[in-house]
């Protein structure tokens, strides 16, 4: 319950220093392969980029994709971390958050995030893909599994406890495309009033036996054959690992993945598939 109203209160304008137990971790992945995740994006509140906040994905040579929760004053992009060639990048442009009108034309906020690097990466992006064509991937469906990645702890307590932590290596986990009636049916009892600030959002969800996502992976990638198709948002669970299904941002929505394609401009046409 109280992730849950923590939760809320971000999207009402509190600060996500108040509710960094929302990001979210690896627990029972694997480190990635050399040559996986090089988009990948440590972002951090430290010039030296030593702490952990949150993920992101390079999307364009310029532009990292990430979760609206993870805005923080003074933030930093640690591009090449799990390559080795690390580097820390301060971001000094506002971020850009999607956001759409209400029935009473009220500004909703919806959990995408992007941010401009002051200058272009020469690290390959991930792919967007192009979800109507027919002749494109399909986005995952139920059944399917998805990859999700990040830097935190890898275990959970000895009661699956979440506990704090973080890893040297960028770890990987599959985690399989399930119902997200299980997910919605838990938020409406257990905390209606949070669930009514997320209702007109677009996720998809994923649970699998033994892996979960935890503090510092929020923002993070979701990707289906070399695409990234969402984005970590939240799960239902706060205390325990492997209880609820995690929520993630649905990219094949088509406002969402025009907002993308807009925002960063001419650089979008090298990474749509």
């Amino acid at each position: 319950m109280a992730r849950l109203v923590l939760l809320y209160l971000l999207w009402v304008g509190v600060t996500v220093s108040t509710v960094v137990h929302l990001q979210k971790r690896i627990i029972g992945g694997q480190t990635c392969g050399q040559n996986e995740r090089q988009y990948h994006v440590k972002l951090s509140t430290d010039a030296d980029g030593s702490s952990l906040h949150c993920g992101g994905s390079l999307v364009s040579n310029q532009w990292i994709l990430t979760a609206a929760h993870c805005k923080y004053p003074g933030m930093y992009a640690v591009l090449g971390v799990h390559s080795g060639t690390k580097q820390v990048v301060e971001i000094k442009d506002p971020p850009v958050i999607f956001t759409d009108k209400d029935e009473n034309n009220n500004d909703r906020i919806h959990d995408l995030m992007l941010l401009k690097l002051p200058s272009p990466t020469k690290i390959k992006p991930v792919g967007l893909p192009d979800c109507k064509s027919p002749q494109s991937t399909p986005p995952p469906k139920i059944g399917d599994k998805v990859q999700v990645a990040g830097y935190g702890a890898t275990s959970a307590g000895p009661n699956n406890e979440l506990v704090t932590g973080t890893s040297d290596t960028l770890q990987c986990l599959d985690i399989e495309v399930v119902d997200c009636q299980t997910l919605q049916n838990s938020l409406k009892t257990d905390d209606p009033r949070f669930y009514q600030t997320i209702i007109y959002q677009h996720w998809f969800c994923a649970k699998s036996p033994k892996v979960d996502i935890c503090k510092g992976d929020s923002g993070g990638g979701v990707v289906y054959k070399d695409r990234i198709y969402g984005v970590v948002t939240f799960s239902g669970a706060r205390r325990h690992a492997f209880v609820e299904p995690a929520a993630f941002m649905k990219i094949c929505n088509e406002s969402y993945l025009k907002w993308i394609t807009q925002t960063v401009g001419v650089d979008a046409k090298c990474c749509i598939m």
